[in-house]
């Protein structure tokens, strides 16, 4: 499920430089370009963990419109990031792993809907 992310990296790159160049045209990457695998019950389990730190990332929202210190701002910004990261270890994932994934979704039509679908029914009340 992993690919390091100096190759995602490399492999971004060159197609983009390629594309400016105008020596190729970009083609959709997608889950299996990048041998990486989801399952419905993967997907799941991400998207828990992606509405757990969109949850987070609110409450530090409101939480800095409250503060008008640099220093309270900063203390707000380092509990969200241990939030977060506590979010995504207890998810079984990096942040890292988390961001590649995000990333694959916004790219490959299909892991986006099954996304979208996995998000539809934890909306619709079957939350974990």
């Amino acid at each position: 499920m992993k690919m390091p992310r100096r190759a995602l990296l490399n492999a971004l790159t060159l197609t983009a430089v390629a594309t400016f160049a105008g020596l190729a045209t970009p083609t959709p990457i997608s889950a299996q370009d990048l041998e990486i695998a989801m399952d419905r019950g993967q997907m799941t389990e991400f998207a828990l963990a992606h509405i757990a730190v969109n949850d987070a990332r609110d409450e530090f929202h409101g939480a800095v419109a409250r503060v008008h210190d640099p220093e309270g701002r900063l203390r707000a910004r380092e509990e969200v990031e241990e939030a977060i990261t506590a979010i995504l270890e207890e998810a079984g994932m990096t942040r890292e792993e988390y961001d590649q994934i995000t990333l694959l979704i916004s790219l490959d039509g299909e892991l986006r809907t099954m996304f979208e679908e996995v998000m539809a029914e934890l909306d619709g009340g079957t939350r974990g």
